[in-house]
């Protein structure tokens, strides 16, 4: 090959080089963007010297972009390898590129409008919703405002401390006043809901009244609940005389559970077949038949509330509370999308609730190189890149997500910059070649 062909081959492997190098600049800013990189090849004829060619240009699949903070909790980036997946029409898509919003009909979507995929959830009889694993489908938000939850279970693990001072009720003193902090040992409040979604307070006041022998009392809204309020299977429900609050010398009776420890701290079941450390509290509706001192006079149902008392103990450090959790919440209206680290996409409401939509899945294949590029920073599968193979995130090489984040590009300018300048160089030495070879070919024709 002619000197004139070398250097053009040169020219044209350049020209590639610079419109690579390029579109690396351009996109420097673009989330999701894989730098490419033009690779070359010599070409021989035989033994004679045919110039270069451009075998590949080959993206960066391996090395992670930047992670761009945004606080928006639709962007999601990937901290690791594996790739969304978009349905664009009916074509499956795949990309890095974590910025979506929600659309009219409150799909998650990216710019584009391709629907994010993920697993679907499924809900049975009034329950919890659970993921569906294995079938993709689009992930949309479910916006409806959420119904009040009447509470009906209180669940309480704390330490009742084995070093205070024993209170013996009820004989002394012989009426309770809550408000007279030397009367009771330890006290406890939990927010809880009617079925109306108001919210009430119930207040335990723990009393140690002997050895590995306490003694609880239980309040609504600041009005004590009645023996006949208290049920437990093989618990002791007594009764002690409570200050009514008004001022006068008029009392009212509370009811009284009895809670046992054992030599070792451990709480004592009242029932061992089944285990029972717990007591239901019920709490009547205003103008009910039976008369109680404490009610619900909002129109509410009335409530059951059962109150666990599993891992609570009596050791002798101060008294603590690990846990005093009730569920019920007042109604909510829909107030945005949070999305997990392992994928799990919830609906999150004004009353700090929150319901289960689905599950963000990564795809991930046998050979990256082999995807074949689109435009809007996506990649098709293809024969060579073999399908895709789905995993929820945290598995794996796949990686975990990061709410109000995007993955950016994984350009360096500094490194497109000085490449840029070195094919800059590389396309004037090649038009020298050419220019240097017209040179030639004009002194041997003025020869001849």
């Amino acid at each position: 090959m002619s000197m004139f062909n070398i250097g053009l081959s040169g020219l044209k492997s350049t020209q590639t080089g610079l419109e690579v190098t390029s579109n690396n600049i351009a996109n420097s800013g673009t989330a999701g963007y894989k730098n490419n990189t033009a690779e070359f090849a010599a070409v021989y004829n035989g033994s004679k010297r045919g110039g270069v060619k451009v075998a590949n240009v080959k993206e960066d699949f391996v090395t992670g972009g930047e992670i761009v903070r945004t606080g928006n909790a639709l962007d999601i980036a990937i901290d690791g390898q594996g790739f969304f997946a978009i349905s664009e029409n009916g074509r499956t898509a795949y990309t890095q590129a974590g910025q979506f919003q929600l659309d009219n009909d409150l799909n998650i979507v990216n710019a584009n409008g391709g629907k994010l995929q993920g697993f679907g959830v499924s809900q049975v009889d009034g329950g919890d919703p659970t993921i569906v694993p294995g079938v993709l489908t689009d992930l949309k938000i479910e916006a409806s405002n959420i119904e009040a939850q009447a509470s009906t279970n209180i669940n309480f693990n704390g330490n009742l401390s084995s070093s205070s001072d024993v209170i013996a009720y009820p004989t002394a003193p012989a009426v309770f006043d809550p408000k007279d902090g030397s009367q009771y040992n330890f006290s406890q409040s939990t927010e809880v809901f009617d079925s109306l979604g108001n919210s009430h307070v119930m207040t335990q006041y723990f009393n140690h009244t002997g050895s590995n022998e306490w003694q609880a009392m239980f309040f609504l809204d600041g009005k004590p609940l009645t023996q006949a309020q208290l049920a437990a299977t093989g618990a002791t429900i007594g009764t002690q005389p409570v200050d009514d609050g008004t001022g006068t010398a008029t009392t009212v009776a509370a009811g009284t559970l009895t809670i046992k420890f054992d030599t070792d701290g451990q709480m004592i079941p009242y029932s061992t077949t089944p285990d029972v450390r717990a007591v239901n509290l019920s709490v009547g509706v205003a103008g009910a038949a039976a008369t109680k001192n404490a009610e619900i006079s909002t129109g509410a149902a009335a409530l059951a509330i059962n109150l666990k008392f599993d891992g609570t103990t009596q050791f002798g450090s101060s008294f603590s509370v690990n846990e005093n959790d009730a569920n019920g919440y007042t109604s909510g209206a829909f107030s945005g999308v949070k999305v997990e680290d392992d994928g799990r996409v919830f609906a999150t409401f004004t009353n700090g609730e929150s319901k289960l939509q689905g599950q963000v899945v990564l795809a991930s294949f046998a050979n990256v190189d082999g995807l074949e590029q689109g435009s809007n920073t996506v990649w098709y599968q293809t024969e060579e890149s073999g399908s895709a193979l789905y995993g929820e995130p945290e598995s794996g090489s796949l990686g975990k997500l990061l709410s109000g984040s995007f993955m950016g590009s994984n350009v360096d300018i500094s490194e497109q910059l000085v490449g840029l300048m070195s094919f800059q160089q590389n396309y004037q030495a090649n038009a020298k070649t050419i220019s240097s070879a017209d040179e030639m070919m004009q002194i041997l024709f003025s020869n001849t």
